[in-house]
């Protein structure tokens, strides 16, 4: 999915506070948006997907709260779906995604100023962490 490797890709390379909330925005919203389209993928990981969907929508949301958010300039984000790639691997890219999206988030919140930005990078970055703990490899 080049979705996923466009969005780790801007996450691993902004510097800046607002380039890092940007990028997080739009890594919210790609996570929802593959969630959604895999759960219907495969019954056993049903819940794990729906479950991640909302809780990108409760980072995403936290995320449009930070003062420095710059407005949206970019389309928002599309999905193309392979029907090759089954539902283990859309999670195990997911949970990867999420694991760079928590880190970045945390590295984000401890650059800002305000408390603000702090307040919801950090509840971001729990929104994160908790996808990357559902979708992780593993026993599902």
């Amino acid at each position: 999915m080049n979705e996923l490797d466009t969005i780790a890709a801007r996450l691993r390379g902004g510097t800046a506070l607002a380039e890092l909330l940007d990028a997080g925005f739009a890594a919210f919203e790609v996570i929802r948006l593959v969630a959604r389209a895999g759960e219907d993928l495969a019954p056993e990981l049903f819940a794990a997907f729906i479950t991640a969907a909302g809780t990108a929508v409760e980072g995403r949301n936290a995320l449009d709260g930070a003062p420095s958010l710059p407005p949206a300039t970019r389309p928002p984000p599309t999905i193309t779906m392979s029907p090759a790639v089954g539902a283990d691997e859309i999670a195990d890219e997911l949970a990867a995604l999420a694991a760079l999206l928590a880190q970045r988030l945390a590295e984000a919140g401890a650059q800002a100023v305000g408390e603000g930005d702090r307040a919801a990078c950090q509840h971001a970055t729990c929104a994160a962490a908790d996808i990357h703990r559902l979708l992780a490899p593993g026993p599902r």
